[in-house]
C-alpha cells in the first residue's frame, strides 16, 4: 500500500512552513503571494496530497506566544522597548520570545525561522533588512506583524515610530539660530534604515534653507570616537561647528572623541542629538538631546498587534512625538 504523503513533505518541497500549507488548505491566504500559492498547488498535485483533518486544523491552534525581534539589544532604546512590550502583555495571557539580530540580516532570517517554528501568534519587528522580499517567510505564513522604530518600503504592516524627520528638523533650526555655520552628523551607516534616513533628511532640509553645510561621519564599528577623531584631524573645526548624534551610541562616541581631543563644548564646538539617556543630563554641561518615547512606542505596537491578531487592520504609519530637551551643550 502506498504511504500517504504528509504535510511536512509538501512543506519541504514547496519551501514553506507547515503552518503556511495549513493556511493554504483552509483558504486563509492573507498576504500569501500568488507565486507561493501556485507553488503549493503544484506540489499538492504532483504528490497527490490528501490533507488530513489534523493538517487542516494546524493553524487553528494558538501558541499564546508573541515574537519580538530587536536589531541591537545592547542599545538602551531596545531595552526600554522590550520592557514596554512586556508590560503591555503582562495581563493578556501571552508570553514573549525576544530575539536579538545584532543588526545582521542573516541573523534576522534565522530568528524569523525560529519564530515561525514556534508557531508564534504575532510578531513585533524592528527590521534590519530594508527589502520586503527578506520577510517572505512571515508574509507567506500570514503571521500578524507590526513594525517598531523602522519601516519597510511597500509593506502592508503598520509601523510605530518616532517623528524622526519633524523633530530633527526642529533641533537643526535651533542649532542654526545659535549661529552655527557647520553641522557634522555622526551616525551608524545610513543605508536605507528608515530612522537614519529621516533624521539625515531633517538636518539637510533645515540646513539647506539657511545655506549651512552638513558633513556626515559614519560609524562602522564601536571605536571609542576614533572615526570622529580621524575626521577632525583631516578637517579642523575652522567654522562654528555643531556635532549632531543620530542615536545614543553616536552621542557617546562624540563625547569620548571630544574628550580625547581636548575640545570643550560648547566653547569650541556644539553637541546635541538622540537619545536622552540619563548620562546626558549628568555630564557638565548637560547635553541637548531628543527624547524618544520607546515606552509609548512599544505599548502602542503591542495594542495594534493584538487587534491585528483578532481581525486584520488597515496598515498605518503611527508617529509618536519626540521632545527636545534643551541644555547647555550648544
Amino acid at each position: 500500500m502506498k504511504k500517504a504523503v504528509t504535510i511536512q513533505e509538501v512543506a519541504e518541497r514547496a519551501g514553506v512552513s507547515k503552518t503556511t500549507i495549513s493556511r493554504y488548505l483552509n483558504g486563509k491566504y492573507g498576504n500569501m503571494s500568488l507565486k507561493t500559492k501556485e507553488k503549493i498547488n503544484q506540489i499538492i498535485q504532483e504528490l497527490d496530497y490528501r490533507p488530513s483533518k489534523q493538517a487542516q486544523g494546524l493553524k487553528l491552534r494558538k501558541s499564546s506566544l508573541i515574537g519580538l525581534l530587536v536589531a541591537d539589544i545592547e542599545n538602551l532604546y531596545s531595552a526600554y522597548l522590550i520592557k514596554a512590550a512586556q508590560d503591555a502583555l503582562s495581563d493578556t495571557g501571552y508570553q514573549m520570545i525576544i530575539m536579538n539580530t545584532n543588526n545582521n540580516e542573516e541573523e534576522e532570517q534565522k530568528a524569523l525561522q525560529k519564530l515561525i517554528d514556534q508557531n508564534v501568534d504575532g510578531i513585533l519587528l524592528q527590521p534590519v533588512s530594508t527589502e520586503l522580499e527578506a520577510f517572505k517567510k512571515i508574509i507567506d505564513s500570514d503571521i500578524p506583524t507590526v513594525l517598531v522604530d523602522r519601516s519597510i518600503g511597500r509593506s502592508d504592516w503598520t509601523v510605530v515610530q518616532s517623528d524622526n524627520f519633524t523633530v530633527t528638523k526642529k533641533l537643526t533650526q535651533e542649532i542654526i539660530e545659535k549661529g552655527y555655520e557647520k553641522i557634522i552628523l555622526v551616525t551608524e551607516p545610513i543605508g536605507n534604515i528608515s530612522p537614519r534616513v529621516e533624521r539625515y533628511e531633517g538636518i539637510k532640509i533645515a540646513a539647506l534653507a539657511k545655506n549651512i553645510s552638513v558633513e556626515v561621519v559614519q560609524l562602522f564599528s564601536k571605536g571609542e570616537g576614533s572615526a570622529i577623531i580621524d575626521y577632525v584631524k583631516r578637517n579642523p573645526l575652522e567654522k562654528k561647528t555643531a556635532f549632531f548624534a543620530s542615536n545614543g551610541n553616536a552621542l557617546y562616541e562624540i563625547v569620548v572623541a571630544l574628550h580625547h581631543m581636548g575640545l570643550v563644548f560648547p566653547k569650541e564646538c556644539g553637541v546635541c542629538g538622540y537619545d536622552d539617556w540619563f548620562w546626558a543630563e549628568l555630564i557638565t554641561p548637560g547635553i541637548t538631546t531628543i527624547h524618544q518615547d520607546p515606552h509609548r512606542i512599544g505599548q502602542r505596537a503591542v495594542t495594534i498587534l493584538l487587534e491585528e491578531m483578532t481581525a486584520p487592520q488597515p496598515a498605518e504609519r503611527i508617529e509618536v512625538a519626540a521632545a527636545i530637551h534643551l541644555r547647555e551643550s550648544l
